[in-house]
């Protein structure tokens, strides 16, 4: 496998699946029809708005059930065609995906932390409790009892701890819910549906912050499913490519169904106010307002897999995404410059003549040294490709740039090739992308 490759394994990614895509239809996620193992994660993607099908199997059809199932056991995440096992890796897998991880070294270690302690526990409930358990009911009344002597007081005594460690005492981490809390919080939900257990968690007086915890959380829950049906994403910005289309181009590409809300110039004043920062574009996403199209377009990349981890590669496109930007800011410092037209004039000249040329040639030499050069890094879209694809696309698309865009593509081999897009492209893309076009390279052998 590519180095690449074995840093998204270290990471607990897998690359094929970042980028879910709902073509195929919404998540289904398999389990037998009780919270157990498989509670956690219905909370998450409840919590997270994301639609899925939540299939209940029967104990009475598990023997049937059983092979269809990789290693025979269930939950099951069934995403774009392939079936995710084991409920930890599921956890993360969606943690990851839907911002319920943090990406510090640190962070990560202690929910990880958290989450086998959690393990840990129930590996103690479940040699006393399970009814499948091998011993004697004598021997099984006598661990019960012991393990609320023990082993409850002491597990719950870490988590109180856990609790008070934080500055408001909400979660068991950070300051926000994680997967750790999603974790708890499925197997709370699990043990209250044994009578024994449940009184255990309803009268205890020695642990107030947890008793506090499972009540808020069970409400933030609660709550998030009053909230309404999932929302599409939605993405503001003028009726026209600029700033935008870079983010518009991958949404596209990875699959995202996504309101695309065009404000007309006319319809701006009297809308700005409604807007962070009075400015465009801004994404809709998770119930939250993102603003500044850089920090939006490294969220979404990261999200659906078109930021790469490795360091060169993550240097090389945010390089590019760079460079790109500076083309599209040399042409709004002088257009929206408001000097007399004699000066605004000899500023166009010298962004075409001078600093247009040295910017494509800058992204034309890491195409070159890229080895698949259909891309301008590694072998599949990154951000930088947005990025480029979309300020060629408004450039070029704008009668007053276009004849003096397009000469100067002629003067250096041409950054991209976008025939990929072919599938999503709109009629305006089928025209960048023609002007854009070049025939494939035959690959260098070295490795990029």
């Amino acid at each position: 496998s590519s180095a690449a490759s074995d840093v998204y394994k270290r990471q607990g990614i897998n690359a094929e699946y970042m980028g879910y895509k709902m073509e195929k239809g919404p998540m289904k996620l398999y389990y037998f029809d009780m919270p157990g193992r498989a509670e956690g994660i219905r909370m998450l993607l409840h919590h997270a708005g994301v639609p899925f099908e939540d299939v209940r199997i029967k104990f009475e059809n598990w023997p049937a059930e059983k092979p269809k199932f990789e290693l025979g056991q269930v939950p099951v995440l069934e995403c774009h065609g392939k079936q995710l096992t084991q409920s930890y890796a599921i956890m993360l897998y969606l943690g990851r995906l839907y911002g319920y991880m943090y990406t510090c070294p640190y962070a990560s270690s202690e929910i990880l932390a958290i989450m086998n302690t959690w393990d840990d526990f129930n590996m103690k409930f479940g040699s006393a409790f399970m009814p499948q358990s091998p011993f004697e009911p004598a021997q099984k009344t006598a661990m019960q009892e012991e393990f609320f002597k023990t082993d409850f007081n002491f597990f719950m005594g870490f988590f109180e701890g856990k609790l008070k460690a934080g500055e408001k005492h909400d979660y068991l981490f950070g300051n926000q819910i994680t997967v750790a809390d999603f974790y708890a919080l499925g197997t709370y939900k699990q043990m209250r549906t044994d009578p024994r257990v449940a009184g255990k968690y309803d009268t205890q007086t020695e642990f107030p912050l947890m008793k506090a915890y499972f009540a808020a959380r069970l409400k933030e829950l609660e709550d998030k499913g009053k909230a309404g049906p999932f929302k599409k994403p939605k993405l503001s910005y003028f009726d026209m490519p600029g700033r935008g289309e870079a983010c518009r181009l991958l949404l596209r590409q990875a699959k995202v169904d996504f309101e695309d809300a065009r404000i007309g110039f006319q319809d701006w004043p009297k809308l700005k106010e409604s807007f962070p920062l009075k400015q465009l574009p801004v994404l809709e996403i998770d119930g939250r307002q993102l603003v500044q199209n850089d920090a939006i377009m490294q969220f979404l990349s990261i999200r659906y897999d078109f930021l790469p981890m490795k360091p060169d590669k993550y240097y090389r496109v945010i390089f590019l995404a760079n460079t790109v930007r500076d083309i599209y800011d040399g042409y709004v410092r002088y257009y929206f410059s408001g000097l007399p037209e004699a000066a605004k004039t000899k500023m166009e000249t010298d962004y075409f003549t001078n600093s247009v040329p040295v910017l494509l040639k800058a992204i034309e030499k890491r195409l070159t040294e890229n080895k698949s050069q259909e891309y301008l890094v590694g072998r599949k879209y990154s951000m930088a490709d947005f990025y480029m694809l979309g300020v060629s696309k408004w450039l070029l698309l704008n009668p007053q740039t276009q004849a003096k865009y397009e000469p100067i593509l002629k003067t250096v081999p041409v950054p991209v090739s976008y025939t990929h897009l072919r599938a999503h492209e709109t009629r305006e893309d089928l025209v960048c992308r023609l002007l854009l076009e070049k025939k494939k390279q035959t690959p260098k052998d070295k490795d990029n």
